[in-house]
Order: C-alpha cells, then structure tokens, then sequence
C-alpha cells in the first residue's frame, strides 16, 4: 500500500536527483548575462579611470582635484588610485607643495614612484646617485623614467652609462640618441650630422635636478668640485666640422654619437661636480 507520505518522499527524491541537471542549466542560461554584464562593469571603471588620468594630467592643482574626485563616490575612489592615473601626474604642478610643504610632497614623489610616474622616479633616481652614491637603484629608477618618454632621464643614463664598458657605452650611445631622436639611423656618410640640441636642453634640467638635491644635502653651500678628465677616447676629434658651434641656436654639430657623447659627458660632470656635497 503507498501511503501520502511515501509518495512525498519519492518526489522530494526525485527533485534532488534532477538538481544538479537544472542547476547547470541555469548557470548556462544566466553566463551570458553575468558576461556581460562584468564587461560593461570593467568599461565603465576603464571609462572612469580615463577621466581622473585627464584630470591628473591637466589639472594646475592634480592632487587636490584626484582627493575631491576621490571622495565623490566608490568608482572614483577606486579609479583614483589606479596606477595608469599616478603615471599622469606632472611634479612641475606641484611646484608651490615642494617648497611650503616638502614633507608632503616627498611622500606624494615617494607614491607616484611608485605607480611608474616618469617624473617622480626621475627626481627619486637623480637623489639616488647624486646624493647618496646608489647607483644601481638610481639607474633602475632612471630606467623606468626613460621607459615612460622622459627625455631627461635618457639624457642622465645615457651619460652615466657611457665609458663603463664596451656593451654599456653603446646603450649610452643609444640614449643619447633616443633624446635626439636619430636612433633609428646609422652612422653612415650619407647621414647627416649629429647635433645636440635637445641634449643641450635636457642638460641643463639634469645640472637644475642635481643642484636641488645636492643643495639641500649640503645645506645651501656650494664649493667647487674637481672636473672630470675626459676618458683616454675621448680626445678631440679631427674630422673637420665635428664638434663646431651652431651659433645663435646654442647647439653643436657633430661627426659621430661618440664625439657627440664625449662632448655631453665633459660638459654636464664639468658642471655638476661643482655642486657634488
């Protein structure tokens, strides 16, 4: 005899075993929502984290203006603190921070570093090597700079680089090529000649970056360092035209990325060590 119960029993049975078949009929059915609803969540953060990087970029104020954006509501917040945002920030709209509040802008440079800011781990970079004499880190620093298209930290390695060995004089080389921008030429008779100036210009923002760090190490003084003997290659070249002036432009022409790396490493350690503490 099948009792009521008996046959409730069956059934709840029988609902267990089909379970698992429905459960995974559901999950088919509800993926291509959940898929798409993830990809228009991960385009509207892409969108969000594209307008705090325009800001970070053009702002006259960038940190004042990513704090009020942060505090908004939690895309913001989240998208703020994205390092493709960090990267965007320019120090040089930090300039009235760096002198009224130095201990915070040494914390802000110290974590804009570290999201690959170009500009942050230049200044981290030059610090390094000129004050405390780290060269292996200033360099990675330097590195990650250059890597972001700041042109002056091309400029610095690619000198620093230069007469430590064959393999690293030719990165050098290629540095300083880079911030001239005919890197992808060789040295031939049909190319034109190599000129130096856009070195001239990073040069001086390098001596301005050593002098700042150098300055606040010694306190304000400055005194008068030894220069630099230029390296046993480096003596002057006698190819007629090398090395002569441009005139009112300020820059030099050259017969070769040796001589025209020769040049810049005599002329920027002639006037760095001045300010070396």
């Amino acid at each position: 005899m099948v009792t009521t119960r008996s046959m409730a029993a069956k059934e709840n049975q029988m609902k267990r075993k089909r379970s698992p078949a429905k459960a995974k009929q559901m999950k088919k059915k509800r993926s291509p929502t959940s898929s798409a609803a993830a990809k228009e969540l991960a385009l509207c953060h892409d969108n969000v984290v594209h307008i705090a990087g325009i800001v970070a970029a053009t702002s006259p104020e960038p940190i004042a203006d990513l704090l009020n954006l942060r505090a908004t509501c939690k895309a913001m917040h989240a998208a703020t603190k994205e390092r493709d945002v960090g990267r965007r920030v320019p120090l040089e709209r930090l300039e009235g921070m760096k002198w009224g509040e130095n201990g915070r802008y040494i914390a802000i440079v110290n974590n804009l570093a570290v999201t690959g800011n170009p500009d942050a781990c230049f200044h981290i970079g030059v610090a390094l090597i000129f004050t405390r004499q780290d060269i292996v880190q200033g360099i990675l620093y330097l590195t990650t700079a250059a890597a972001g298209g700041h042109k002056t930290a091309a400029y610095v390695l690619g000198i620093l680089l230069y007469s430590k060995s064959d393999k690293l004089t030719t990165l050098g080389k290629k540095y300083i090529s880079q911030v001239e921008g005919d890197d992808g030429e060789e040295e031939t008779a049909a190319v034109k000649m190599r000129t130096n100036r856009e070195c001239c210009r990073c040069r001086k923002i390098a001596e301005d970056a050593v002098r700042e760090v150098t300055w606040k190490v010694a306190g304000g003084g400055r005194r008068r360092g030894r220069i630099l003997a230029m390296p046993v290659e480096g003596q002057p070249c006698t190819n007629a035209g090398c090395g002569v002036d441009s005139g009112w432009e300020g820059y030099g022409v050259f017969c070769s990325d040796g001589c025209r790396i020769r040049h810049e490493y005599s002329e920027f350690f002639t006037e760095v060590m001045n300010y070396m503490p």
